[in-house]
């Protein structure tokens, strides 16, 4: 089968880029793919972040074509032209931000023109975490041009159903990144780091932006009483999109010192030191359509402390591979931090293992293949 993935792809940055490339490395193992990766993604004017880019090294195959700038209409055809002319079977978006639909649909709108190339999009989000105008309505102006959808939480079900209820489209959950690197000795992590290697670590982990209830965690972290740091302490990792100050200035002086901050990008080969070093990871979430990060923490054997909330509490089992929270509960999840602080928890490791191979990228090609085929 010939199929052409249109998505963010390294050098480009972030999880969908990540997640983009381990896809086309498992989907191509039996099938001839082909990426068509952004020339330019964003406008720099428009980009929240310090760049858009990885410093790792360019990832060179004859197969990845950088070929599709967002604000370009010339190469949304020529992507097309290319696409037609190579007689692909199928066609496979990655959506995730109103913004593109304008070249997705220039893109549709030519190859069923001309052929019948089937077309289907894996959808990161359906409403996007920041408001944009006339973002539900271009994004069911999308939606309704393709042939499948494939979502990857119950969240992401609930809103295309809220949509149109006629859709065709598949739930596959979020699969973990393929190359994280091998789990490292947790004490001469926290020591790499610099933290203190008899206290349990708690990490949030990933861009700092306000959907993903950063605040939420540090009033709870205010809430504990001081006696409990002498057992714990708390690492923020991940660039910021907001101004860091707005964050740091929540907590109290006298817990300031318990909170180690790491506020950058952190590339995929050294996501294992701080995953490695970490006893919980916290995702304090306001709302989400998923996260890669749970997976992540699954691919290292961690447990997870998450907010309630659909794409997150689904794959965690409560007492078993981590803790839920009533949302934006603050003295919930402080009592929770509390308790894993004060008492050894009995973590299933087995039913992390199994989550992690629930969530194995060659799971998600072997549904995604059998749901286009369909």
């Amino acid at each position: 089968m010939k199929i052409a993935l249109i998505t963010p792809f390294p050098p480009y940055r972030g999880g969908i880029s990540t997640h983009s490339k381990n896809l086309y490395d498992i989907l191509s193992l039996e099938n001839e793919v082909v990426v068509y990766n952004f020339s330019r993604q964003y406008p720099n004017f428009l980009f929240p972040g310090k760049t858009q880019y990885d410093n790792s090294p360019i990832f060179e195959d004859s197969h990845i074509i950088r070929a599709l700038d967002s604000i370009n209409p010339l190469t949304w055809k020529k992507v097309a032209n290319s696409i037609i002319k190579n007689k692909f079977d199928k066609v496979i978006f990655r959506f995730w931000n109103p913004f593109f639909i304008f070249s997705y649909i220039s893109i549709i709108k030519r190859l069923k023109k001309h052929n019948n190339i089937e077309v289907y999009s894996i959808c990161d989000n359906i409403i996007p975490h920041e408001k944009m105008i006339f973002g539900q309505l271009l994004t069911k102006f999308f939606l309704d041009r393709l042939d499948g959808i494939i979502v990857m939480s119950s969240s992401t079900e609930k809103e295309i159903l809220h949509l149109d209820k006629a859709y065709n489209y598949k739930k596959i959950y979020l699969p973990m990144i393929n190359d994280l690197g091998k789990p490292l000795n947790c004490s001469i992590s926290k020591k790499q780091i610099g933290l203190n290697q008899d206290k349990k670590v708690f990490l949030f982990f990933g861009l700092i932006r306000e959907y993903k209830g950063l605040d939420i965690l540090l009033h709870a972290i205010n809430r504990l009483d001081l006696d409990l740091f002498s057992k714990s302490e708390f690492l923020i990792v991940g660039e910021s999109y907001q101004n860091i100050d707005k964050y740091k200035n929540i907590l109290d002086k006298d817990k300031k010192s318990s909170v180690k901050w790491i506020t950058k990008y952190i590339p995929d080969d050294n996501i294992n030191l701080f995953f490695s070093a970490a006893d919980y990871v916290v995702l304090p979430y306001k709302r989400a359509s998923q996260s890669g990060v749970i997976p992540m923490a699954y691919y290292f054997g961690k447990p997870v402390i998450t907010s309630k909330i659909d794409g997150l509490e689904e794959i965690v089992i409560n007492g078993s591979t981590g803790y839920t929270f009533d949302i934006l509960d603050i003295n919930n999840l402080a009592n929770i931090l509390e308790n894993c602080i004060k008492n050894k928890i009995n973590i299933d490791i087995e039913k992390i293992k199994n989550f992690k191979n629930k969530l194995s990228t060659e799971n998600f090609v072997k549904e995604l293949v059998s749901f286009i085929n369909e």
